[in-house]
């Protein structure tokens, strides 16, 4: 007798499921890449009426690509089978057969749900914390910055642009002993006779 069709709310709900598990998964910290794309196989494998899922190793390596004693490290670490570092893998799934001959079938847990999602919170708080002290320590160093830069462009150059440079200006070159830049043509008429008469003087000619 064939099973009858689940309906659109069984449907609905069986997908709310899975993906409330497999998001609590992505966020476990003791799930690592692998084992979560196991997982997730193992998930598309469960079905919506007994909530099993009965995939053979081979099929999920297949899948997956990868070698068949990664899956099964994998499946045996998600049900706590395994240890890494003296520490028991988190239990997602449990497994189970009902005689040798047959091959497991898996079903996932919910217990773990809670906890995963607080850890995941707390880590997003730590996180949003550590941005905003990053960013009023930044604010803190720019703000100093901009005060140290203002002490310098403000410091009092009247010290030096206010010289009273009439006391230097005035003072006559050393390698001039006359001023000839006032003088008049007269004057410098009168200049150029002296001139000759000390030549005359000089070279004995009266």
């Amino acid at each position: 007798m064939e099973e009858p069709e689940i309906t659109e709310e069984e449907r609905r709900s069986f997908t709310s499921w899975k993906l409330r598990i497999l998001d609590a998964m992505s966020c476990d910290i003791e799930v690592s890449d692998i084992d979560f794309r196991v997982a997730f196989r193992v998930m598309q494998h469960v079905n919506a009426r007994t909530g099993q899922a009965h995939p053979s190793i081979d099929r999920i390596a297949a899948q997956i690509g990868v070698s068949r004693h990664t899956v099964m490290r994998s499946l045996k670490w998600l049900t706590g089978e395994l240890k890494r570092k003296d520490r028991s893998g988190p239990v997602w799934i449990d497994r189970g057969r009902r005689n040798r001959r047959e091959p497991y079938f898996y079903t996932f847990r919910e217990d773990r749900i809670g906890a995963v999602m607080d850890a995941k919170i707390l880590r997003e708080e730590d996180a949003k914390d550590a941005l905003i002290e990053r960013r009023d320590r930044a604010a803190e160093v720019a703000n100093l910055q901009h005060r140290k830069s203002l002490d310098v462009a403000n410091g009092d150059t009247l010290d030096v642009a206010n010289l009273l440079s009439f006391d230097v200006a005035p003072v006559r070159p050393k390698h001039l002993t006359q001023n000839y830049l006032n003088r008049t043509p007269e004057d410098s008429k009168g200049s150029e006779g002296s001139e000759s008469s000390a030549y005359a003087r000089a070279s004995g000619g009266y």
